[in-house]
């Protein structure tokens, strides 16, 4: 005797349901060291093209790292790929570090890269199971000798999906993401995102330094003028450490060689992340910078850089950043991201997203330095919300670099 119709239809999707639904005790995870990073490259690709992770762990961004930084951070990359049938549903490049005699297992280029995901299959993150991946990632590091994990930066989600490896009772990051929506057009987008006074001394500031000479808003996509972008930004960033001692992320030259190749690398035709490099330029001379990755219908701001003196005034970098924005609204790119780490600026455009941190000792090794890392950390946040303390140490950071000079 035939089934009712509703029952039958409710068979066919269980049915459905069934095959769609990937069966995550049939994933094994593999762990690949620096030296392998070729290996998965085109697993790898084939994952980022999905988009379902952040543009800070793109292949070619991570084979930089690798390349240049990880002897200097005395670090060995760890990259865990988990298979199922032989297709690739996610991949976390990890770095290895041996710290206070334990082995501690960190996102990849974590101190100079941004907020960190890895990379996912849409199947697995749509599988109810996803959430039981984390203790088996324990296992599996665990296994390759791991005293620490001790993941930062995560988002609670990857895309719209929840994070399989974040949990509400992990640690707070010290610092936040600023991300916002966009959308075109980009006149109408800027009239409801900022103030008619804003707007106003916008205007008025772009007069002004229109007035000095030929001012040019340029998306660089020459090889040539990319790598004339890259080297301002990192002159631009020296001279402002001269001047305040702040430090810039790129002041060693290997971190220099790892910026020009990473963003010369993305920009091959096969690579799913691309660069997106704009310079703000009076007279031909490069005034502000702006580099970013472009992911998917998200652009992530990964860099930015003034010149210094008279014209900062200005604001020439804010007045790039509009530029970009407004660039990106008519791209029809959906989400601007402008990273990590407070700014005024950010806080025109953005409400701060928190992120998480995920310390966990698997050894007794691991316990010790996850109490040293736990406190460094606590420290770390009374210190960014203490205002005084940074206006302080701005003040002798800037007096020591004018001393030195």
């Amino acid at each position: 005797m035939a089934l009712p119709q509703s029952t039958e239809k409710s068979e066919s999707t269980s049915c459905a349901d069934r095959k769609t639904t990937l069966d995550l005790n049939q994933l094994s995870f593999q762990i690949y060291t620096g030296n392998d990073l070729q290996q998965l490259r085109a697993d790898w690709l084939a994952l980022e093209a999905e988009a379902q992770g952040s543009a800070y762990h793109a292949y070619e961004w991570c084979k930089s790292w690798a390349q240049h930084v990880a002897a200097s951070e005395k670090a060995t990359a760890l990259i865990v790929a988990g298979y199922i049938d032989e297709k690739l549903h996610v991949l976390l490049p990890l770095a290895l570090h041996q710290c206070h005699l334990a082995k501690t297992a960190r996102w990849l280029g974590e101190e100079i890269f941004n907020q960190n995901t890895g990379y996912w299959s849409k199947e697995l993150l749509a599988a109810p199971q996803a959430h039981f991946l984390r203790p088996r990632l324990i296992v599996a590091l665990k296994a390759w000798g791991v005293d620490l994990i001790h993941l930062g930066n995560m988002s609670f989600k990857v895309e719209a999906a929840d994070n399989p490896l974040v949990r509400m009772d992990d640690t707070t990051s010290t610092n936040a993401i600023y991300p916002f929506e966009l959308k075109g057009p980009a006149e109408e987008f800027i009239k409801a995102k900022r103030s008619k006074a804003a707007r106003k001394k916008h205007r008025s500031k772009l007069n002004k330094l229109q007035s000095l000479g030929t001012l040019t808003f340029t998306n660089e996509v020459t090889r040539e003028g990319a790598s004339a972008t890259v080297d301002a930004m990192i002159k631009q960033r020296e001279v402002r450490q001269a001047e305040t001692g702040i430090p810039t992320a790129f002041a060693l030259p290997n971190y220099q060689s790892f910026a020009r190749e990473a963003f010369t690398d993305l920009a091959k035709e096969d690579s799913p992340t691309q660069p997106l490099i704009y310079s703000l330029k009076l007279d031909d001379e490069i005034i502000s910078t702006c580099l970013s990755l472009k992911s998917g219908k998200r652009i992530y701001c990964y860099c930015t850089s003034i010149i210094s003196g008279d014209l900062m005034r200005y604001s020439p970098g804010e007045l790039l950043m509009q530029h970009v924005i407004e660039d990106m609204c008519e791209e029809g790119l959906e989400v601007f991201d402008f990273g990590l780490g407070e700014e005024r600026f950010k806080l025109a455009w953005a409400e701060p997203e928190y992120l998480k941190d995920w310390i966990e000792p698997l050894t007794f090794k691991g316990k010790l330095a996850a109490t040293l890392e736990s406190a460094k950390l606590s420290s770390k946040r009374k210190l960014r919300n203490n205002q005084s303390f940074w206006q302080l140490y701005r003040r002798i950071r800037g007096l020591f670099a004018r001393l030195q000079h």
